[in-house]
């Protein structure tokens, strides 16, 4: 199943998202990243800090929504939004995936230490429990309730 989280520019909560996900469920899940207007890089930060932590950081790369769009992309099951503007950038997808909004944080806020560690941790617990749903074994109405309780952080 492929998960595509979206943020403004797709050089840190995005990223961070995408990393975590890969080093929590890589056989169950692709993860992939994408910004409603792309950065020209990563957050030199942001790899740092997955570094610090034993992610995954090498290859990751800013992307356009767009990329995902087009024709002969890889499907996209799930798109998560991680801020108020990927929610408005987000608009319709091929194939009908499950949108979610998991408005994580201001990207503005994203500059000191404290933030990009508080950012993470949300991002590390919701993953996780995103990743240990039983995403065949449930209807997709059911499915997309439980995403929307990891949204408003009940679970």
């Amino acid at each position: 199943m492929n998960v595509l989280f979206v943020c403004d520019d797709n050089s840190a909560l995005s990223i961070m998202a995408e990393s975590i996900l890969h080093a929590e469920a890589p056989s169950r899940f692709t993860a992939l990243s994408a910004g409603c207007v792309p950065a020209q890089a990563v957050a030199p930060y942001v790899i740092e800090f997955l570094a610090a932590h034993h992610l995954p950081a090498s290859g990751l790369r800013p992307k356009s929504v767009g990329q995902f769009r087009a024709a002969g992309a890889p499907q996209v099951d799930f798109v998560i939004t991680l801020s108020e503007a990927a929610e408005e950038c987000c608009g319709e997808w091929p194939g009908k995936p499950l949108i979610v909004h998991w408005n994580i944080d201001d990207a503005d806020s994203m500059h000191t230490e404290e933030a990009i560690r508080d950012s993470f941790w949300t991002l590390k617990r919701r993953i996780a429990m995103f990743a240990a749903l039983p995403h065949g074994k449930l209807s997709r109405r059911v499915l997309e309730r439980r995403m929307l309780t990891l949204q408003a952080g009940y679970l």
